[in-house]
């Protein structure tokens, strides 16, 4: 029978921004996925119900909020569930621990970001892994 869970394999990844610093990633279950996109569409329908402003147009300002919010709840619920191992440190030489939100608070961006970047690849859905379903053999009557 084919395998149909999610691998607990990790991705180990050398930080070109953090030399000697690295990252090990596990890939997010299905569920997990759904948890995030869930995320995004609360945070997008309350954002999309927000109150208009006196001309009938939407609070640019609000929207901004909001964008932000969304951004740091997707973020920190990447590092939380994506992040299995690290070797990177503060200024007082602690282990940061990814699934305290204050760690990311003084996170060196550029490092962030590369993380952040090597999380998405390997979380993206790719349509391509999905055309042995589509290609399914249905039955007709």
């Amino acid at each position: 029978m084919p395998k149909a869970t999610v691998s607990h394999e990790t991705f180990r990844h050398e930080l070109k921004s953090c030399p000697g610093g690295y990252v090990e990633l596990r890939q997010l279950s299905y569920y997990e996925m759904m948890q995030r996109r869930d995320i995004a569409a609360k945070l997008w329908t309350e954002m999309d119900t927000g109150r208009a402003n006196k001309k009938g147009k939407r609070d640019v300002e609000m929207m901004r909020s909001q964008l932000e919010i969304l951004n740091v709840q997707m973020m920190e619920f990447d590092f939380r569930n994506c992040i299995a191992d690290h070797n990177l440190e503060d200024d007082q030489g602690v282990i940061l621990d990814f699934g305290n939100p204050m760690s990311l608070r003084v996170l060196d961006p550029r490092i962030g970001a590369e993380i952040d970047r090597r999380i998405e690849e390997l979380n993206q859905e790719d349509e391509e892994d999905l055309s042995p379903l589509e290609n399914a053999v249905t039955s007709s009557s």
